[in-house]
């Protein structure tokens, strides 16, 4: 996704425990939309494989916390406790018998009384309205317009589910809505049913296993522009882009008319497509875009106030393969999504407009990492997170691009794509951590990368390089030195070019000072460039 763009900042965003015991094969949500207030009716059916006696642990959040920016009428404090009143009515096992629930800590116990292999499906049948999570919203330009808005563990708040990536399961989406509405949910549109009273039923199908955090509704007066089938050389990917219609025009243009070329490109250099289809949904998040699967949701203002970016766009499309087909295990492990994402979208500029955009998306990423208050910290956390939100920094991002990149020059690019094809192909619609990912470049390179993911990915900072040198008229020599001046940790940089007057040394600096000896050199250098061709996030410093 690409990080925050609105001022809310929603409370209580805590890891949400550890990786579920039992698995959630399939959800059947079926929720009813209603046509004034927020309060929604919900029926969620799921199919579970019991990994042993321990009782399920459906998640579900009844009450929370929302703290935002207010301007005060006086000196009292202000301190605003929501209750979504998210309750359950009923809870049936296999639909022949009621069963009675505990709550714990924002989650729905049910003891179930089977065992290791068994398979069974619970029904909860709630209702409440939410502040979070699904956000229901009117405007005079809009009317009203209901999002899902999941991330991290945000869907708890108006479905139960295991609410951790860890889990994936397919699913339907049956969603009553008020007439004047159209419904955009994950996977292909199955069924539009008008119902006596005039209100809708839209029922869509997701048969991959996703997380639930990608899983979401849109509800709103939409303008639907279909646009080119994608990666048709495999299977063709169905487009489209639903909009606003005050919106509609930048459908076929803007950041939008190119999503063709990125799919393609995409599909061409990882791996097929991974879903059926692709929509493209201007959506309320308070993310500036989301990845859901095959409908990834944008924010409103950027396209209303023309400032949503291609690049933006092809991050979330790349997020299709990495991310949402091939998910994070942990949520420390952001990085295999989010940086991932990050570099696929660099890659895809390059294709299309040039090196020179390449590098300049590089370069951005670069200044992102050098200048950000976190700069000093690690990409992958030793231990679980306190806050997700604060996972959505420049390491996780920029810093995770960049490992990457230098990845890529450290094995060359045979090894780095044959890698990434393979890692995708292995882990689709499954869960990965970095350590698997390790584990494929490894096999891909025929290298031992421990040394460089740890000082990648868990090593604070980047290397900061000076370059001196001493000439020697009489023997026409020249020692040129590299020097490491960060604080802490030394990096190592195994063949690091220097260009000396266009002549490319190599050098593999690993200590606190690097030298090698050059014959043959006439005069002093006038030019000394370090690491011409990018491939080390680094500061570089040179002798005058």
């Amino acid at each position: 996704m690409v990080r925050l763009l609105m001022a809310l900042q929603v409370a209580a965003l805590d890891p949400g425990g550890p990786v579920p015991v039992h698995d959630a094969l399939h959800y059947r949500i079926e929720v009813t939309l209603p046509d004034s207030g927020t309060t929604i009716t919900g029926v969620v059916k799921t199919q579970w494989r019991l990994e042993g006696s321990a009782p399920l642990r459906i998640d579900l959040d009844t009450t929370m916390q929302v703290t935002t920016q207010w301007r005060l009428e006086g000196s009292a404090p202000l301190r605003i406790d929501l209750d979504t009143t998210m309750q359950v009515t009923r809870a049936t096992i296999n639909d022949s018998r009621d069963v009675i629930w505990d709550r714990d800590d924002n989650a729905i116990v049910i003891h179930h009384g089977g065992e290791r292999g068994d398979s069974l499906a619970t029904t909860l049948y709630y209702r409440g309205a939410p502040v979070d999570g699904l956000v229901i919203r009117g405007n005079p330009l809009t009317g009203r317009t209901y999002f899902s808005d999941n991330w991290p563990n945000r869907a708890r708040r108006w479905f139960p589910g295991h609410d951790h990536p860890a889990d994936k399961a397919s699913v339907d989406i049956i969603v009553e809505a008020p007439p004047a509405l159209m419904v955009i949910a994950n996977g292909n549109l199955v069924q539009v049913d008008t119902l006596p009273s005039g209100r809708v039923r839209w029922s869509s199908n997701q048969p991959e296993p996703i997380p639930t955090y990608t899983m979401v509704i849109g509800a709103a007066r939409f303008s639907v522009a279909t646009l080119p089938p994608a990666a048709c050389a495999h299977r063709c990917v169905p487009q489209s882009v639903w909009l606003y219609p005050a919106d509609s025009a930048q459908a076929m243009a803007g950041p939008f008319r190119r999503t063709t070329s990125m799919v393609d490109f995409f599909s061409s250099l990882l791996g097929p497509f991974p879903y059926q289809r692709l929509d493209h949904v201007q959506a309320t998040t308070i993310f500036g875009g989301m990845e859901n699967v095959s409908a990834i949701f944008y924010s409103a203002e950027a396209i209303s106030e023309r400032r949503l970016s291609e690049e933006t766009v092809a991050h979330e499309v790349a997020h299709q393969w990495f991310g949402d087909a091939v998910t994070p295990r942990e949520w420390q492990d952001l990085w295999l999504s989010e940086g991932f994402a990050t570099y696929l979208a660099m890659l895809w500029r390059g294709h299309a407009d040039g090196s020179e955009a390449f590098f300049q998306s590089l370069d951005h990423a670069r200044a992102s990492v050098v200048t950000s208050q976190v700069a000093g910290a690690a990409i992958v956390a030793d231990t679980a997170p306190r806050n997700l939100l604060a996972l959505l920094n420049n390491n996780t991002y920029h810093k995770g691009a960049w490992a990457l990149h230098s990845l890529r020059g450290v094995v060359g690019d045979s090894a780095f794509f044959a890698g990434l094809r393979t890692y995708y192909q292995r882990f689709q619609h499954r869960n990965a951590t970095t350590a698997d990912f390790v584990g494929v470049m490894e096999s891909a390179s025929g290298q031992d990368l421990d040394w460089y993911f740890e000082q990648s990915l868990r090593v604070p900072g980047y290397p900061r390089l000076y370059a001196d040198w001493t000439h020697e008229a009489e023997t026409r020599s020249l020692v040129l030195t590299v020097t490491q001046q960060q604080r802490g940790t030394l990096f190592r940089l195994p063949g690091l070019e220097v260009e000396v007057d266009g002549r490319v040394v190599h050098m593999d600096v690993e200590g606190p000072e690097t030298s090698v000896t050059l014959a043959d050199v006439a005069a002093p250098p006038r030019r000394v460039i370090i690491d011409p061709r990018v491939w080390w996030l680094l500061e570089r410093h040179v002798r005058e």
